[in-house]
């Protein structure tokens, strides 16, 4: 289950740092765009720790 969930959050964190390329800095939801990869990393760790 650990791998399963690791390649989800593996997946989503390459999303967001191809959506934060892609989007305008002024855009509205990009501090969500960041906490939500924050969210991810500390998930991540989280995994494997």
């Amino acid at each position: 289950m650990k791998v399963l969930n690791f390649i989800h959050v593996a997946f989503a964190q390459a999303f967001y740092k191809w959506a934060m390329r892609e989007i305008d800095p002024m855009h509205p939801d990009v501090p969500r765009i960041l906490m939500r990869q924050q969210e991810l990393r500390e998930k991540a760790h989280r995994i494997f720790a």
